[in-house]
């Protein structure tokens, strides 16, 4: 007894025989060119954003740059203007940072109690 639609065997799995038509294929066709524009226009958007983001980060930057060049100019105007006073600040800092530095060095004593 056959059934009403015979469905071809592959590996032991029935598999359905499939009655394509054109309006299937001009479907396909018509969500194959959706999905391609649509992934055109995303590449288009992310590169916009990421050029926006690089001016960003360039201007940034140069901001960056600009101050600490102002400051540097204003540290050295008060070195000037108090040679005396950076002078003493210089010692304390390298007095201190040696301190730290031979404290950190030394090797622990290996005279445990035990």
């Amino acid at each position: 007894m056959k059934t009403a639609i015979e469905e071809p065997v592959k590996n032991g799995i029935p598999t359905p025989q499939v009655n394509r038509t054109c309006r299937q294929d001009e479907d396909e066709a018509e969500i194959a060119r959706r999905v391609e524009r649509a992934i055109n226009e995303a590449k288009a958007s992310i590169s916009d954003q990421l050029e926006d983001v690089k001016t960003s980060a360039e201007r940034l930057l140069k901001h960056g740059r600009y101050a600490v060049e102002d400051g540097l100019g204003e540290l050295t105007h008060q070195i000037k203007k108090h040679p005396v006073g950076f002078l003493g600040i210089a010692f304390a800092a390298g007095t201190v940072l040696g301190l730290l530095l031979t404290q950190t060095s030394r090797k622990p004593d290996t005279d445990d109690c035990g």
